[in-house]
């Protein structure tokens, strides 16, 4: 793309995924090994698109912009079905779409909101964060939600009733991301200084473990499964990580220096997706890492076939 990548999203189907920049474009690409094609540039947010995510049967794509509107995009029918504006008093930096009926958006003042997608209306409000909202994730058992804010906080939530359960220590860091690993026992959230904050399920005060291993600051990442995380890094380098025991398993790859800012796992686990402030978004085959047997723990991954976009 021709501008800073901001967010990624692939299809949950499909062998799509879609790109959004800083200048508020979306770029949709159907992707393989011998080339990209665009399916549709999206150019109706004016200001940068920071969040953005597919519905879990992928028919719509949703984003966030900083404008401060929501927006979806009809897959089937090629254009933009809906745009809620002014759905936030601040730009809308985060996103998760928690089933077919639910989304979840946070702002840059830490406000989350809860819509109810068939009434196009804001169900809940919900105000404890004191600086934006960074990422959003949804527990297994479908009740229970996590925000992280560039407040230090990590915030648990019953987004059914819109209560909050808990609130952690504030630490002396911007929380950046968020997983929830051990099959539910440990959250592991990245920070701007480079840790790795691990907190134990429903000890929600303050970490019990952290992984030292990033000089930078952990920008996102990705489960591979519930020991085994991706992580990318301002740094510029993509990595792959084991939790508890914490310890470096490899590198994927890197972005030559430049800051990596969102990753994303295609819908059958054999490609990542990276967005850096290279402009470029480049693929990587992580296929390797979901077969048995795969080799001796702490090799260096090996990069994965790569492609770039834009």
């Amino acid at each position: 793309m021709s501008d800073h990548v901001m967010r990624l999203a692939f299809h949950p189907e499909n062998e799509i995924i879609a790109a959004s920049s800083v200048s508020g474009e979306v770029c949709i690409c159907q992707y393989s090994l011998q080339g990209n094609h665009q399916l549709a540039l999206l150019d109706h947010h004016k200001l940068s698109t920071r969040a953005l995510q597919f519905s879990l049967d992928g028919k719509s794509l949703f984003m966030g912009s900083k404008d401060t509107s929501v927006s979806c995009y009809d897959m089937n029918a090629g254009k933009v079905s809906g745009v809620m504006n002014n759905a936030h008093e601040a730009p809308v930096n985060a996103m998760l779409v928690m089933d077919d009926k639910f989304l979840a958006t946070g702002d840059d003042e830490g406000v989350i909101k809860l819509w109810d997608l068939r009434q196009q209306r804001c169900c809940h409000e919900l105000r404890e964060h004191e600086d934006y909202i960074s990422e959003i994730t949804m527990a297994s058992d479908g009740k229970t939600m996590l925000c992280t804010g560039g407040d230090g906080y990590l915030s648990v939530w019953n987004r059914k009733s819109g209560k909050l359960i808990a609130m952690s220590d504030q630490m002396e860091d911007e929380f950046l991301s968020i997983s929830i690993v051990k099959r539910g026992k440990k959250v592991v959230c990245g920070t701007q200084s480079g840790i790795l904050a691990i907190f134990s399920w429903g000890d929600w005060g303050d970490f019990n473990d952290r992984f030292v291993g990033h000089p930078q600051s952990v920008e996102s990442m990705v489960k591979v499964d519930e020991d085994t995380l991706i992580t990318c890094s301002e740094d510029g380098i993509i990595r792959v990580i084991s939790v508890m025991p914490n310890k470096l398993l490899g590198v994927i790859g890197e972005h030559d220096g430049c800051p990596v800012e969102h990753i994303q796992m295609s819908h059958d686990n054999k490609f990542l997706a990276s967005s850096s402030h290279d402009n470029t978004v480049k693929f990587w085959n992580i296929s390797y890492l979901f077969e048995e047997d795969d080799g001796e723990e702490g090799e260096e991954g090996e990069e994965g076939e790569e492609g770039e976009e834009g």
